[in-house]
């Protein structure tokens, strides 16, 4: 029996797996069969009842692969309606969560035939020691400010799950 629900996401150095991972344990507590998936291994989004895709936002934009999976996917995602999660803001202050948004929105406007049920973002963890590439080459510059960012990490886990638990119950409804 096919899951029925799918979360696929970008992640380059695993931030955006985990709350992946936490939406789908949340969407199971509530009592939905869900499946969690990169966005490389997703084959087709045809025949889900429903669809949460995410990706983080790296200097205001998203990753290559989640615009390519989006279009890649258009049919379908004009029918499913999914929601979409974004990790952005590594300090927890409400600017950098405004901000967020207004880039998520920018980033997503390059696919205006995407009707979304609801954008939500969280915030994100920032490790200069898993820098994804291309980033991670200003480590080489010398006097680089980037050895100078203390790591963080304003992931909140309960409303990651109460996000779950609301979109558990939105499809519950549908069904």
């Amino acid at each position: 029996m096919l899951p029925e629900l799918l979360i696929a996401y970008a992640s380059r150095a695993g931030s955006t797996a985990e709350v992946a991972e936490a939406l789908g344990a949340g969407l199971r507590e509530a009592g939905l069969l869900v499946e969690v998936q990169p966005i490389s291994e997703v084959e087709s989004v045809r025949g889900w009842k429903a669809l949460i895709v995410g990706a983080p936002l790296y200097c205001g934009r998203f990753p290559g692969d989640f615009h390519k999976f989006l279009a890649r996917h258009r049919d379908a995602l004009e029918i499913l309606h999914p929601w979409c999660f974004v990790l952005g803001p590594t300090k927890a202050e409400a600017r950098l969560f405004e901000s967020a948004r207004a880039e998520a929105e920018k980033e997503l406007g390059r696919h205006p035939w995407l009707p979304l049920r609801e954008l939500h973002v969280f915030g994100g963890k920032w490790d200069p020691r898993t820098i994804p590439f291309p980033f991670s080459l200003v480590k080489l510059v010398p006097a680089n400010p980037v050895g100078k960012i203390p790591a963080s990490d304003v992931r909140d886990w309960a409303a990651i799950r109460a996000w779950a638990h609301a979109i558990a119950r939105q499809v519950k409804s549908a069904a």
